[in-house]
């Protein structure tokens, strides 16, 4: 009579350690997904303020703000992008310049300011320096907007006397195609395009994600 009681007993026993067994296992496994969901970066918020400037040609000052420290990484006008050279507005349309002017169109790019001091740009054309428009115009440390209208020849003088020539070199650590006032990483990021032209779309590239603007 004990035998008969006891097999019974040590079966239900086992079969309630197996039952504990897997729900500890599937504990585990739902935890780990809920572990795994929270240390997910969320994207970054971009709120996007474009200003009219006017002039000639019209232009305009784009401020993105990121809600998290994020790094532009690639900057579009329409279907040309800074990853394949410098961006350049014929008045209608955009597209990709060898060089950092051109005779019949607004190129756009930036320069690194060593230091604060002038930045100096030579051209048979129209140049806007860290949005002003002028030859010479002091600036401070870092990345500064340059954009040269018909300019068919062009060079650049940074703050210490360095001389860029005015042939795109990708390779270049003092030039980006990507055409920034300022630094490349943070929450704010400010940028001057040609405004005009009919309808085109700035598409703002980062490690965070993508910011379409509408022109």
């Amino acid at each position: 009579m004990i035998q008969r009681q006891t097999r019974p007993a040590i079966a239900q026993y086992e079969a309630t350690v197996v039952l504990v067994v897997i729900s500890l296992s599937l504990g585990t496994v739902v935890y780990g997904g809920l572990k795994n969901e929270t240390t997910l970066t969320a994207e970054p918020v971009f709120v996007n303020v474009k200003t009219p400037l006017g002039g000639n040609p019209a232009l305009a000052r784009v401020v993105v703000n990121s809600s998290s420290a994020t790094t532009v990484t690639s900057f579009s006008l329409d279907e040309a992008s800074s990853k394949d050279g410098v961006i350049a507005f014929d008045g209608s349309s955009f597209s990709i310049s060898p060089s950092l002017c051109a005779a019949g169109a607004t190129t756009l790019f930036s320069v690194l300011a060593p230091h604060a001091g002038a930045l100096t740009v030579t051209t048979d054309g129209i140049a806007w320096i860290a949005g002003t428009r002028g030859s010479a115009v002091t600036v401070s440390q870092g990345w500064q907007e340059v954009m040269i209208r018909a300019g068919a020849s062009c060079s650049i003088v940074l703050p210490g006397g360095l001389a860029v020539p005015g042939k795109w070199n990708s390779s270049s650590p003092v030039v980006s195609s990507i055409p920034i006032q300022g630094p490349l990483s943070g929450t704010a990021f400010t940028f001057y395009v040609p405004d005009g032209g009919g309808l085109h779309r700035l598409l703002i590239t980062s490690t965070g994600g993508f910011d379409a603007v509408a022109l």
